[in-house]
């Protein structure tokens, strides 16, 4: 069981690197689900080579969690990419345009 913790540790650590990188977020709660950090991982590379991509400014810790809650709530099903468009353009007025590719993107199978 430890090691099984330990390698959930060292995931969520590889998942954080690449959001940093991206510059998509500064920080992130614990990132514990294997295959939504690879996904996440894959967006934020895809967005990253995108120069059309207008990056989401998540600039509080509130912001970074409030985004990590909607795209994992997106990624189990438990709400609809319309519903995480239309809560990201309500929480950040002017990135509706952001919202619907990475909703397309964490959709993606």
């Amino acid at each position: 069981m430890h090691k099984t913790l330990m390698a959930r540790r060292a995931a969520a650590a590889v998942a954080t690197a690449a959001v940093f990188a991206a510059g998509l977020m500064t920080a992130t709660s614990s990132m514990a689900e294997p295959a939504f950090d690879r996904k996440l991982s894959t967006v934020i590379t895809q967005v990253k080579a995108d120069p059309n991509y207008k990056s989401i400014p998540l600039s509080t810790s509130a912001d970074r969690q409030w985004f990590f809650d909607e795209s994992r709530a997106l990624y189990d099903k438990k709400i609809s990419k319309e519903q995480f468009v239309s809560d990201g353009a309500r929480q950040f007025p002017g990135y509706d345009a952001s919202f619907t590719q990475l909703a397309d993107l964490l959709s993606a199978s």
